[in-house]
């Protein structure tokens, strides 16, 4: 089987895998949504408001954002191309693929994007430029809709993030690769990279409790941290909680996928299961909306009958 390479690709061959990337992330989000149910998850009570009704302008974020995305993968894997044929890179089959050069660059890549998405969304709450940018994302003060609400974000933030990504392999390339520690990357990691991205991206702005660690004697995933540290130690290294932090006080948790750098900023803010919970502010789980928009809704309603009868 031929691959064409992506420098090859003429404006139909980009449009076909943008629609392709579409759809690739409407299934995105099934898995997402879906995933805390298959692995019996616990849910995260909501303390912040609940954007309960989407806005044209946050439909239109979304598509916009939606659409960027596929020109966004053809630019990315143009790159891991150019750098396979300069051999920095390793293009193959399973055969080509190792730990050393598929699994063992992931969490340093991680660790890098983390570094400049932390200081960059640092950037986007100075007061003088919040309002312009990221106060949108801020409307969603619960989020619930899994990559829905990780999308509805100003379009100029959601470039940075994604080139962010596209910026973290290029160092890695640069700067780790020639250190000799590991040998070229594969393009593989750059696809796993990617897809775990989303898929963590996307459990940030749900209610699932999600937790991956590991304790003294087993790696975990999924419950509750502290319950998961009382009962055998350990470190945890991504916790779906710590974002739903930060949607509530957006001074703290600036990390996209791990609160590495915030603990050494001093940015870090730990969840709290003991904050005040508003019953009302809690998701109907057939709308997805909050128990008082349901209820304001059925009063407007009732009124409404009322004024016809």
């Amino acid at each position: 089987m031929t691959i064409t390479p992506p420098t090859d690709y003429t404006p139909l061959q980009i449009l076909y895998l943008s629609i392709i990337i579409l759809a690739a992330q409407e299934l995105l989000q099934v898995i997402v949504s879906s995933l805390g149910t298959w692995i019996r998850s616990k849910h995260i009570p909501v303390r912040g408001k609940h954007l309960d009704v989407l806005s044209a302008k946050d439909l239109l974020f979304i598509f916009i954002n939606k659409a960027m995305t596929g020109p966004f993968i053809w630019c990315f894997f143009t790159y891991v191309w150019i750098k396979g044929d300069e051999g920095d890179v390793t293009w193959g089959g399973l055969k080509s693929m190792s730990f050393t050069n598929t699994i063992l660059p992931l969490p340093i890549i991680f660790i890098i994007y983390d570094f400049f998405y932390t200081l960059l969304h640092w950037a986007l709450h100075i007061k003088a430029i919040y309002g312009f940018i990221h106060k949108h994302h801020h409307h969603q003060k619960a989020p619930s809709r899994a990559n829905v609400d990780a999308v509805n974000v100003h379009p100029i933030e959601f470039f940075l993030g994604e080139f962010n990504h596209l910026f973290a392999v290029h160092l890695y390339i640069t700067y780790v690769q020639p250190l000799g520690i590991v040998p070229s990357l594969h393009a593989i990691t750059v696809v796993l990279f990617l897809a775990i991205g989303g898929i963590l991206a996307g459990l940030n702005h749900t209610r699932f409790d999600v937790v991956i660690g590991r304790g003294n004697n087993s790696a975990f995933f999924g419950g509750n941290d502290t319950e998961k540290k009382n009962s055998g130690g350990g470190f945890v290294l991504y916790d779906s909680k710590v974002h739903d932090v930060h949607h509530r006080i957006p001074q703290s948790n600036y990390g996209q996928y791990t609160m590495f750098w915030d603990k050494i900023f001093g940015s870090f803010r730990e969840y709290n299961e003991n904050d005040r919970v508003n019953p009302m502010a809690q998701l109907d789980p057939q709308t997805g909306k909050s128990l008082q928009y349901m209820e304001d809704k059925e009063k407007s309603v009732s009124l409404s009958s009322n004024k016809t009868d």
